[in-house]
C-alpha cells in the first residue's frame, strides 16, 4: 500500500512537472500557422517595430487616403498569422488598420510570454496611436487588447471570441491540479476589464468550440460599459473572422463608438 502511495505521489508531481515545462508550447502555437503569400493589397504595407534592443515584430499597416483617420490596431489569436486581419476588413476604408505577429509568430524575432506580450503591445500602441484609437483582439489576443485597454486611452475595445482568463480556463480543465501555482500566462482579462473605461464591443460564437460560454459570461458580466454584443451562429471559433457579416459587425460596433465610417 505505501509502494502504491509513493508512486502515485510520483506520478502526480511528473504530470505537474511536464505541465510547467509545456505550458508555453501549449498556450502559443505559431507551429499551427499555414504559411501564406505575402499580402498583395495596394493600400498595404509591410512595416516592422523594434521591441528590444535588435528584436524585431514584423506586421503589416493598411492606411487610409484620410490622414486623420482612426486607427485599428489588432492583437491575434495564439494560432493565427495577426495580419491577415486586414483582408478581413477591406471595405473599412476609412480606417488605419495595423497588426504585429507575436514574438516568435510567423517572421516575428523572439519568443513569446505573456509579459513580453503585453510589453510589446504597449509599445505597439504608443507608436501607431492616434487621435481616436481603437484596439481589437480575438481570442488569445482579447487579452492583450484587454490589457492595454486597462492601461491607455482609448475610443473603443473590441474583443472577439473572448475568455474571462486562461488561468480560469485552465482550472476547469484540470481541477486536480494547482494551475494558480504553475501557470506562468494567466491573461486574467477579467481582472483588466474593470478598467477599461472605454465602450466595448464583443462578438461570441454560439457553439464556440475553444471558449466554452461559461467563461465568455465571466467576462461580460465584468464589462460596465458593453457597447454592442454580437453572436454569430453559423461559424466555428476558428472560423469566426470568415463569418459573412464580420466587416459588417466590425463597421457597426464602430458606429456606436460614435467613430465616422
Amino acid at each position: 500500500m505505501k509502494t502504491l502511495f509513493i508512486f502515485l505521489v510520483f506520478i502526480y508531481f511528473a504530470v505537474m512537472l511536464y505541465m510547467y515545462l509545456t505550458q508555453t508550447s501549449k498556450i502559443f502555437r505559431p507551429d499551427l500557422i499555414e504559411q501564406n503569400e505575402p499580402i498583395k493589397m495596394e493600400d498595404v504595407e509591410e512595416v516592422k517595430i523594434d521591441v528590444e534592443d535588435g528584436l524585431f515584430l514584423r506586421g503589416v499597416y493598411k492606411k487610409s487616403k484620410n490622414s486623420d483617420a482612426p486607427i485599428i490596431i489588432y492583437f491575434g489569436g495564439n494560432a493565427d498569422d495577426a495580419t491577415r486581419i486586414v483582408e478581413h476588413l477591406k471595405g473599412l476604408n476609412d480606417f488605419d488598420i495595423v497588426a504585429f505577429n507575436y514574438r516568435g509568430f510567423v517572421n516575428s524575432d523572439g519568443k513569446p510570454s505573456e509579459d513580453t506580450l503585453f510589453g510589446d503591445a504597449l509599445k505597439i500602441y504608443e507608436k501607431f496611436k492616434k487621435d481616436k484609437t481603437i484596439i481589437m483582439g480575438r481570442s488569445l489576443g482579447s487579452g492583450v487588447a484587454t490589457f492595454v485597454a486597462s492601461k491607455r486611452r482609448l475610443d473603443g475595445l473590441i474583443l472577439i471570441t473572448p475568455y474571462d482568463s486562461i488561468l480560469s480556463i485552465a482550472q476547469k480543465k484540470y481541477p486536480y491540479l494547482p494551475i494558480c501555482l504553475l501557470l506562468k500566462h494567466k491573461f486574467e482579462s477579467t481582472k483588466y476589464i474593470k478598467n477599461v473605461t472605454a465602450p466595448v464591443g464583443l462578438i461570441e460564437v454560439k457553439f464556440d468550440d475553444v471558449i466554452p460560454k461559461y467563461h465568455f459570461e465571466k467576462l461580460k458580466k465584468r464589462v460596465s460599459n458593453l457597447a454592442l454584443h454580437v453572436v454569430f451562429e453559423d461559424c466555428t471559433h476558428g472560423s469566426v473572422l470568415e463569418h459573412s457579416d464580420f466587416e459588417k459587425t466590425i463597421s457597426k460596433m464602430l458606429k456606436m463608438f460614435r467613430i465616422g465610417m
